[in-house]
C-alpha cells in the first residue's frame, strides 16, 4: 500500500480557490504541483499526506488515486473493479463507503455507480474470505473516492474523512454562514498576513474572525480535529502522525494584531461569541455588538472583510441603501484601510460608490459572488500597498 516514497494526491477545492490552495501546497512542500477545476494534483509521502490533512486551509479533502480504468458502461465499473486487490486497502472487518462524483453521458446517476463499486468489494471478500465487509455510509472505517469523467473512471481512498471545511468549531445558531475554506480562502487571497488589524463589522457566525487569528497565529487549519480517515488505514504511522502535530505546533506564533467581530443582531453575535469559545480564541477576538455604520478604526491601518446581506436575503430598496451606507462609512471613516466585500448582489455593490481595486469571481454555497477589493487609501499608494 503506497509502497513508493512518494505517490500522487489529488486534492479537492472551490472555485478560483486552486491557485490559493496550490500556494499552500508549495509552501508545504509538495512536488509535481498542477491545477484542475476545483482540484489540485501533487506529489508527496506519507508524511506529507498527513501534513496536508492537518494544516491546509482551502483543502476539502485530501485523496489518494489507487486505481484508473477506462468504462464503455456503468456495467464496466463492476468488470473492472473486480480486478482492484482491496484486501490492501481494507480489512473485511472493517466498514466503507463509496463518494460518487460523476460526469457522464451515459450514467445518469451517481448511486448507481456506487452501486456497482460496492458490488465489485463485496464480493471480491467473499470470494476471498467468505463473508462481506459492511457498508456504513454515515461513518465508515474507509473511504473510497469514485470520480467519473465520461469514459474514465479514478477510484481513490479519501484520506480525510469528514470535509475539510468543518473544522471543529462552529455550533448551530447563525444565519448563512460562511463555508470555512471560502473564508480562510478569501484571506488569503487578499495576501492578509496578520501583520495589521482584521475587521469582521457583519460577523455573523464569527467564521471569517476566526481563520484570520489561525492565520495570523499560523495555526494549522485543523487543530481541534481528533480524527482523520487516514488513521483508519492499514499503513496508518501514529509516530509520524504525533511528529507532524508536534512540528505544526512548534511552528505557530503569538498573534501580533488585534481582531475585531462585531455585528448589529444580538442572535449572530452568540452564535460567533460560542464559535469563538470553541475555537479557544475568546482571548484572541474582540467581541461587540455594534452596526456597521457605527463602526469607527481603532488604529490607522488594517483589512475588513464584509460579508454583508445580499438581495436575497433582504428587499431591492433596503439592499441598496445598505450598500450605500456602508460605502459612505468606508469613505468617510476609514481611510488607510482595505475593505473586502463578498456579495452575489452586483448591482448592491454599485452603490458602494468606490472603484474597487481588485475583483474576484467566487461560489458561495450555490450562489455566484463577487469578491470585490477597495483601497482608502490617502497619500502615497506605493507607502499604502506596503501594509498587508
Amino acid at each position: 500500500m503506497f509502497s513508493k516514497k512518494k505517490f500522487e494526491i489529488s486534492i479537492k477545492t472551490l472555485y478560483n480557490l486552486e491557485d490559493v490552495l496550490a500556494d499552500e501546497l508549495i509552501q508545504l512542500g509538495a512536488d509535481k504541483i498542477s491545477t484542475g477545476n476545483r482540484m489540485v494534483h501533487c506529489t508527496g509521502d506519507l508524511k506529507f499526506l498527513y501534513k496536508a490533512n492537518l494544516n491546509l486551509r482551502t483543502a476539502l479533502r485530501v485523496l489518494v488515486p489507487i486505481e484508473e480504468f477506462p468504462i464503455r458502461d456503468a456495467d464496466n465499473i463492476y468488470t473492472q473493479g473486480s480486478k482492484i486487490d482491496w484486501s490492501q486497502y481494507l480489512d473485511v472487518d472493517q466498514t466503507f463507503a463509496i463518494d460518487p462524483n460523476v460526469h457522464s453521458e451515459f450514467i445518469k446517476h451517481s448511486n448507481y455507480a456506487s452501486v456497482k463499486l460496492k458490488d465489485a468489494i463485496a464480493d471480491f471478500f467473499k470470494k476471498k474470505e467468505g463473508k462481506r465487509p459492511d457498508v456504513n455510509p454515515e461513518n465508515p472505517d474507509v473511504l473510497f473516492n469514485l470520480h467519473i469523467d465520461n469514459h474514465r473512471v479514478t477510484v481513490s481512498m479519501d484520506s480525510s474523512g469528514e470535509s475539510l471545511n468543518r473544522r471543529g468549531y462552529r455550533g448551530m445558531g447563525a444565519a448563512a454562514p460562511l463555508n470555512e475554506v471560502l473564508a480562510a480562502g478569501m484571506i488569503l487571497l487578499t495576501g492578509w498576513k496578520g501583520k495589521t488589524d482584521f475587521y469582521d463589522p457583519m460577523c455573523g457566525s464569527g467564521t471569517l474572525a476566526i481563520e484570520a487569528a489561525m492565520i495570523a497565529q499560523n495555526l494549522p487549519a485543523q487543530y481541534l480535529r481528533e480524527e482523520f480517515g487516514f488513521m483508519q488505514w492499514k499503513n496508518f504511522d501514529e509516530a509520524l502522525w504525533l511528529n507532524v502535530v508536534e512540528e505544526a505546533k512548534h511552528n505557530s506564533r503569538e498573534q501580533q494584531c488585534r481582531i475585531f467581530a462585531s455585528d448589529a443582531d444580538s442572535r449572530q453575535l452568540k452564535a460567533a461569541k460560542d464559535n469563538i469559545k470553541n475555537a479557544l480564541m475568546e482571548d484572541d477576538i474582540e467581541v461587540a455588538l455594534m452596526d456597521f455604520l457605527e463602526r469607527k478604526p481603532e488604529g490607522t491601518n488594517g483589512s475588513l472583510f464584509m460579508n454583508p446581506p445580499y438581495g436575497e436575503r433582504m428587499d431591492e430598496d433596503d439592499v441598496f441603501e445598505l450598500y450605500k451606507q456602508i460605502g459612505n462609512n468606508l469613505k468617510r471613516n476609514w481611510s488607510g484601510h482595505r475593505a473586502w466585500i463578498i456579495s452575489s448582489d452586483k448591482q448592491a455593490l454599485k452603490r458602494v460608490g468606490l472603484k474597487p481595486s481588485r475583483k474576484f469571481h467566487l461560489i458561495n454555497g450555490t450562489l455566484e459572488c463577487g469578491f470585490y477589493g477597495f483601497e482608502l487609501f490617502s497619500g502615497k499608494r506605493s507607502e499604502f500597498l506596503g501594509n498587508s
